[in-house]
């Protein structure tokens, strides 16, 4: 419907021009809106999600927004939906009428017009002119000929990771209402949704934990312990009930946590440098004792991945930098040697397939392994044992309680830490899963997805030069000059503070 037809419709009969007053917290309910919700709320960005766990209030948060956004602006048009339509009627639709409600008994006053929600249509008419449109995001015809005839000043889709990304992009081209007087709302395109894998951890999630948010795009994350309104026993009965893997991710909230994940024990928080409580720099430092190695994982229509990484004394790796391309192996050679000091570097550890004369030069047969010699760049053929190195890659992520954290200092610590530069690798771990098997087989074997996987061989290569941190020397036989025979030679001291090399 065209903005003349609402208000020919609607501002001769139905509009009252004169609407109480009413606090911006009213629109969130009799407790208001938690805080969260208010970051939410007052963000500016055009294009906002609120994600997290279970219980976040993600969805009231957006029923609340097309509301405010509906009183902010008379005539304005949005339209709140979800992937299906049955879905929405059934959880959406019920949170949105029922705060049109709690609104109505806070201001004494109907802000509905009379017989104004009209299901069949499925649109419900405010007394400021203004109008909700909702439903399903396509699953019919008759839903995908209704987005593509929308004029909206905002949209809100709840569980938006269900929700396929080409009908997104529709969405955010029908922002383009005009009201009536010749003015433009301002428009938001407002999310909400559980921890999933996909276009909007892509679009928000990622960028967000690598401090680099897209333009007009924020990220707020809710999580069951950010609302004081839930029962006392919720969360507890969340975690009691639920498997560990259920619980990291839908109360915990962690976007990183999939189900069926070869390496479950990678956190962010943990294994990722810099991070929101430190800034440290995962770099290799010239004056002290590192052993810089490499891991390439070579594509010939995918992406080529070359992970720079050291070891220090103490057993620890840290990965520092990523290349990751498409391209011939001469664009490669002169990307990575460009990036790296590969001179430095004590091996070099590549797919042994890579050895294989499937090529010809000269009329001599030719490896993809001498085509980079050729460059300059010397690759030893890693141990491609897929099931010891995910294991050994497993080892390095596990937190040890004995062992000292490299960067804080303290007991408890992993192996494995990687910079946040290394964007592709990071993105690449968390979905790296099993793959399914069928129930009938009843000795099944475990084998990894092969999908979107180049950083996570080159990562599995580097890894597996190096024995298991199991058959490393303990801290009280620590190598002369690491990290920890420093702190056991600092402990049998009286002196107080930190040994630093």
């Amino acid at each position: 419907m065209l903005v003349s037809e609402i208000v020919e419709e609607s501002s001769i009969r139905d509009v009252e021009t004169k609407i109480p007053p009413v606090s911006l917290d009213a629109f969130y309910g009799a407790k208001g809106p938690t805080d969260k919700q208010i970051i939410f709320r007052d963000a500016l960005e055009k294009y906002k999600l609120f994600g997290g766990g279970v219980g976040g209030g993600k969805s009231r948060a957006i029923c609340a927004e097309g509301i405010r956004l509906s009183f902010i602006y008379p005539f304005n048009r949005g339209f709140l939906c979800r992937s299906e339509g049955e879905a929405f009627r059934r959880t959406t639709l019920n949170t949105l009428l029922s705060a049109i409600s709690e609104v109505e008994e806070m201001m004494g006053q109907r802000i509905v017009v009379r017989n104004g929600h009209n299901q069949t249509k499925k649109e419900i008419r405010f007394i400021n002119g203004s109008m909700i449109l909702y439903g399903g995001l396509g699953v019919t015809p008759e839903d995908q000929d209704r987005i593509k005839s929308l004029e909206i000043g905002w949209f809100g889709v709840d569980e938006a990771s269900e929700a396929p990304y080409k009908v997104i992009n529709m969405l955010k081209a029908r922002l383009r209402l005009k009201l009536p007087d010749g003015s433009y709302p301002r428009y938001f395109g407002m999310y909400a949704s559980n921890p999933e894998p996909g276009w909007l951890k892509n679009e928000f999630v990622i960028p967000h934990q690598l401090g680099n948010p897209k333009d007009d795009h924020i990220f707020v994350q809710a999580l069951i312990k950010d609302n004081p309104w839930l029962p006392p026993d919720y969360l507890d009965e969340l975690k009691r009930d639920n498997p560990a893997s259920w619980v990291k991710r839908y109360v915990e909230g962690s976007w990183d946590a999939v189900e069926g994940q070869v390496w479950p024990d990678f956190d962010r928080s943990v294994h990722v440098f810099p991070n929101e409580t430190s800034d440290y720099e995962i770099l290799p430092v010239q004056e002290t004792k590192f052993t810089p190695i490499g891991g390439l994982d070579h594509g010939q229509t995918n992406p080529t991945c070359f992970l720079g990484g050291y070891t220090d004394a103490d057993g620890n790796i840290f990965i520092f930098d990523e290349y990751y391309f498409k391209g011939l192996v001469s664009t490669h050679c002169h990307g990575i040697s460009e990036r790296f000091e590969l001179e430095k570097f004590e091996t070099i550890e590549a797919d042994p397939s890579m050895m294989a004369k499937t090529r010809e030069k000269n009329g001599i047969p030719w490896s993809i392994y001498e085509e980079y010699e050729e460059y300059g760049i010397d690759l030893s053929p890693a141990n491609n044992n897929r099931e010891a190195g995910w294991n050994r890659v497993g080892e390095y992520l596990r937190v040890d309680p004995n062992h000292i954290h490299p960067i804080t200092g303290k007991e408890g610590s992993p192996r494995l830490f990687i910079s946040s530069r290394c964007i592709n690798l990071l993105r690449e771990i968390p979905e790296y899963i099993w793959k399914r098997v069928s129930d009938e087989n009843t000795n099944p074997k475990e084998e990894a997805r092969k999908l979107n996987d180049h950083a996570c061989d080159a990562l599995r290569y580097l890894i597996m030069s190096l024995p298991s941190p199991y058959e490393l020397e303990k801290v009280d036989q620590a190598p002369e000059g690491s990290f920890n025979s420093m702190l056991k030679q600092f402990q049998s001291s009286n002196k107080k503070g930190m040994v630093v090399n």
